[in-house]
């Protein structure tokens, strides 16, 4: 009996990690942009409430039935749904036969039944009012919806993908779930008294305004991710409105490269001080201190650190013959000792240099003079703005948007300019390596 209920929590240690591999990034960024960092206490509560809710999932849908046709032939309790309130207490009072006592109730199924529904949507009480900060009313409403999705899955064979139900409709068991929930609400109230307090503005004063390694890291990456990403529809969609032939496709794959490669990396930050990966976590490149770092030095630091792309881009172009202009032979020849020179320097040489350095400041970022400093979110912001004093001589509030601390997904401020004394606090000495 108990291998039938341990199949879902094996089968959702499972796909756990596929589904951590699919959201982390996701949820990296909203962390680095609610509360300053990827990490911590908040994290790892969320990924246990994302593993509860697959597992509880599971529960609701396995064991499936190995051979469809038999199943619907000889299984006929499933296809008519029970409508009837409380009748668990009758099938429970058949089995005991007139015996309540404890160790007879623990041998029978219907009892672990009705005791496993009303604990399968317990956690998601606790996890409504500690995590989510949800109030009764509105907990108890959306575990009666999970449940109710659940059953109706049950009902559909999920969702028509079988011929027939294969688990049964049961109005009990959206009584006992939801019960279930307001049980685990109500012990929330204590057990969220002996674990950290579910708060981002601390830890968003503590972390926010720091340039990590991994924050940086992860910056990079969406850049990168995001440029292919581009590039991957701009040539498929050449190739599927064009008529290129294979050379001709690679020659545009190089141009288009070039060109998408020069506007994310090169144009946006000089122009905005920022790309759409530093902006999604909060960054943005200036000079130390908060100034302003302008076209030049910005045009200058670019070029440094993306020599080694600039370089296999040149090389490439010219094994395809893409560029306009032959490349002069001992430039040719040069090109791939160019090539390990620089990513020595930008990839080897400029982390040990920052990694021994006191102000941690790669070479590139000293011969340019910038660095990559935190900016505000747009509750700091917000908060941040002068206060106009109302008519009866009282400070007005400051314009919201309506949202609370808690619900504030904060949209980056990388093109606003910091608010009046304010100016170069977001940093706390110069950035990480990299």
């Amino acid at each position: 009996m108990f291998r039938t209920y341990l199949l879902p929590v094996e089968a959702a240690v499972l796909v756990f990690p596929v589904v951590v591999a699919v959201i982390m990034i996701p949820v990296a960024v909203r962390g680095y942009r609610r509360r300053g960092r990827a990490g911590g206490w908040s994290v790892l509560v969320f990924y246990s409430f994302v593993f509860y809710l697959i597992a509880a999932l599971l529960q609701t849908l396995m064991p499936l039935p190995a051979d469809t046709d038999a199943h619907c032939s000889v299984t006929r309790y499933a296809a008519v749904p029970q409508l009837e309130p409380f009748a668990f207490r009758h099938t429970v009072a058949g089995a005991a036969g007139g015996d309540w006592s404890p160790m007879n109730l623990l041998g029978l199924a219907p009892a672990w039944t009705t005791l496993l529904n009303l604990v399968l949507l317990l956690p998601l009480g606790v996890y409504l009012r500690y995590h989510l900060r949800r109030g009764l009313l509105a907990s108890g409403l959306l575990a009666l919806g999970t449940s109710l999705f659940f059953e109706i899955t049950q009902y559909t064979g999920l969702w028509y993908l079988y011929a027939c139900p294969y688990r049964q409709f049961n109005v009990d068991d959206l009584a006992l779930n939801t019960l279930g929930a307001v049980i685990g609400w109500f012990l929330a109230g204590p057990l969220g008294r002996r674990l950290p307090v579910n708060d981002p503005r601390p830890e968003r004063l503590r972390y926010g305004n720091r340039v990590t390694l991994t924050r940086r890291g992860l910056a990079h990456l969406l850049d990168v991710i995001g440029c292919l990403v581009v590039w991957t529809m701009a040539t498929g969609l050449l190739a599927v409105l064009g008529t290129l032939d294979l050379a001709a496709g690679r020659r545009w794959a190089l141009l288009l490269a070039a060109g998408i490669g020069l506007v994310w990396f090169w144009l946006l930050p000089a122009l905005l001080r920022t790309t759409p990966g530093k902006r999604a976590v909060l960054l943005r490149v200036e000079r130390p201190g908060g100034r302003r770092a302008g076209f030049r030095r910005i045009t200058a630091r670019t070029w440094l650190l993306y020599s080694p792309f600039a370089l296999l881009w040149w090389w490439a172009a010219d094994r395809a013959d893409v560029l306009p202009f032959p490349v002069p032979e001992p430039v040719a020849r040069a090109l791939p000792f160019l090539l390990v020179a620089a990513g020595a320097l930008v990839w080897v040489w400029s982390p040990l240099a920052a990694a021994l350095r006191g102000d941690h400041r790669a070479p590139y970022e000293r011969w340019t003079d910038t660095v990559i400093l935190a900016v505000p979110n747009r509750r700091e912001r917000r908060d941040a703005r002068p206060v106009a004093p109302s008519p009866r001589g009282r400070p007005e509030a400051p314009d919201g948007d309506g949202e609370s601390p808690e619900t504030d997904t904060a949209t980056d401020g990388a093109e606003l300019p910091d608010p009046p004394g304010v100016e170069g606090t977001r940093s706390v000495g110069p950035s990480s390596r990299g």
